[in-house]
């Protein structure tokens, strides 16, 4: 009786461990399609249609404002993972404690606590470095939107 009640929490462990991969392997693939659609987006397309002056202050601003927006939006989709894997550890944490408990394997449901607990610490660190991030973004692109003349070969600044 015993080796079968090791046997169903192992197996019920196993199921959660799977469950866990494949929210890692689906975040990935939103990655990717999050990438794929910052090029394909009208901002992206607007940038490289043509409507940019001549001038090479213009096509520097433009470019930098593009770098600007990729940084923000891979900000917003990690934080989007970030919150998708803590829903999913909570979850795994949360059925392995209630299948160890049942099953009377007290080591386990601390272990499983532990994680709960863990991932809860990690989580509040991650939702404090959004605005961090973000601040930290506007302040070296706001320093790099000076109006100077970045000059060209045929027409060198000298300060």
């Amino acid at each position: 009786m015993n080796d079968y009640i090791v046997s169903r929490y192992n197996h019920i462990l196993s199921k959660l461990d799977t469950i866990e991969a494949l929210a890692f392997k689906l975040a990935r693939i939103a990655v990717c399609v999050a990438i794929v659609a910052t090029f394909l987006s009208p901002i992206s397309a607007a940038y490289a249609g043509g409507s940019i002056g001549d001038d090479t202050n213009d096509a520097a601003m433009t470019f930098i404002d593009i770098f600007n927006d990729l940084g923000q939006l891979a900000i917003k989709v990690c934080y989007a993972l970030m919150f998708i894997v803590f829903a999913v550890g909570s979850v795994k944490a949360g059925l392995g404690a209630q299948a160890a408990q049942a099953f009377g394997a007290t080591g386990r449901v601390s272990l499983e606590m532990l994680n709960l607990v863990g991932g809860i610490i990690i989580f509040v660190i991650g939702l404090m470095t959004l605005p961090i991030v973000n601040s930290i973004i506007d302040s070296v692109s706001d320093k790099l939107a000076v109006d100077s003349d970045i000059g060209t070969i045929s027409n060198p600044v000298i300060d």
